[in-house]
C-alpha cells in the first residue's frame, strides 16, 4: 500500500529541492518557517527515510531524498498531462498521432502508416514529418513527435525501439568498375576510388559508422565527395566523381545506363529501422497505433 502522503508533503519537498533554503522555500508556498520544517519532518516519517540534511548555513539532499525528488517531478508532470488529455478526451476532440520517419524510408514501410486503422479512435487524424535520424530522435524526446520510424536511431535510454527491418546499404558505380560483375561487394572493392557520402550532419551514426569502417580496414579514401541528397550520388557517379553509398529502397529501384547498383556485404554498416516510442510517455493511443502497425508489418513481410 502506498504511504498517505500528500499534495502539501508533495509541494514541500519540491520547493525545497528548488530553493535548498528552508526560509526561501516557505515564503514561496506562503508560510512559517516552523509550519514548513513540521511538513518536511511530516514527509520523512511518512516515506521513513531522511529527505534532506540540513545546518544553518545549508541544505543538501540525501541519495533516497533525490531520487524521491525526481520521481515526484514526473509524477507533477504526469498529473498535468493526464490533465490535459482529460480535457481533451471530453471535449470530444478528435485524436491526433504526429509522426517522424526518415526521408529514405522504405516507401513500403511510409504507406503502411497510412493504412491503420482503430476502431477505439475513429477520429484519428495522422500527421507526418520527414526529418534526419538525429532531429527525428530530438523531437520525439522532447514531446514533439509521438513515435518516429527511423533507421539507425540515436542510442538512448528514454526511448523504446522495435525493429521493423535490416538492409544492406547499396554502393553506385559505373557499370565498367571492377566490381561492377559482383553480386554483392565491400567497401574495400572501391579503396582506390573517390568516395560520394552523405553528409556526417544528416546522419552522424551512418556517416561515423561507413568512415570507423573504411579506416578498420585500412582504406585510404582517394577523395570525399559530401552530398545531402541520394539523387546528387546519382548524378554524381553517372557524372565520373566517384562511387556513392545508398539506402536499400533507393539502390533496388535505381536504373539507368551506365550505373549499377550492388548490396554491400559489410556487417557493421547494415542499416536498421526502427519504430521508436518514449517509455515513460505511452498513451493508450500511441499503445494501440504500434501494435496495430506491427501486426500488419509482420502480416506484409
Amino acid at each position: 500500500m502506498l504511504p498517505p502522503i500528500e499534495t502539501r508533503h508533495i509541494d514541500a519537498i519540491l520547493a525545497l529541492s528548488d530553493e535548498l533554503n528552508f526560509t526561501r522555500a516557505a515564503k514561496r508556498l506562503n508560510i512559517t518557517q516552523s509550519a514548513f520544517s513540521r511538513q518536511i519532518l511530516q514527509a520523512e516519517g511518512i516515506v521513513g527515510f531522511p529527505i534532506c540534511q540540513r545546518d544553518r548555513r545549508r541544505v543538501s539532499f540525501t541519495d533516497a531524498g533525490e531520487v524521491l525528488t525526481n520521481q515526484l517531478r514526473q509524477a507533477e508532470h504526469h498529473l498535468v498531462l493526464g490533465i490535459l488529455l482529460g480535457n481533451v478526451a471530453h471535449s470530444g476532440a478528435d485524436q491526433s498521432l504526429t509522426v517522424g520517419y526518415s526521408p529514405y524510408l522504405d516507401p513500403q514501410l511510409r504507406s503502411l502508416l497510412f493504412t491503420i486503422a482503430l476502431p477505439q479512435y475513429p477520429k484519428l487524424k495522422l500527421e507526418t514529418q520527414s526529418a534526419y535520424a538525429p532531429t527525428l530522435t530530438h523531437k520525439l524526446l522532447d514531446g514533439h513527435l509521438d513515435l518516429a520510424i527511423i533507421t539507425r536511431p540515436t542510442p538512448s535510454e528514454a526511448i523504446e525501439c522495435s525493429l521493423l527491418s535490416k538492409a544492406p546499404l547499396y554502393a553506385v558505380m559505373p557499370d565498367t568498375h571492377p566490381a561492377a560483375s559482383k553480386r554483392s561487394v565491400s567497401i574495400s572493392d572501391f579503396a582506390s576510388d573517390s568516395w560520394i557520402v552523405f553528409q556526417e550532419q544528416a546522419h552522424p551514426l551512418l556517416y561515423r559508422s561507413l568512415m570507423g569502417h573504411a579506416e578498420w580496414l585500412r582504406i585510404k579514401i582517394r577523395k570525399l565527395h559530401h552530398i545531402l541528397s541520394e539523387n546528387e550520388a546519382v548524378h554524381l557517379v553517372s557524372s565520373d566523381f566517384g562511387i556513392s553509398f545508398i539506402t536499400p529502397a533507393t539502390g533496388q529501384r535505381t536504373q539507368q545506363p551506365g550505373i549499377v547498383c550492388r548490396p554491400l556485404s559489410d556487417e557493421p554498416l547494415m542499416l536498421e529501422t526502427h519504430l521508436c516510442i518514449r517509455k515513460e510517455d505511452r498513451s493508450n493511443l500511441v499503445n494501440a497505433f504500434c501494435r496495430a502497425f506491427l501486426r500488419k508489418h509482420k502480416e506484409m513481410r
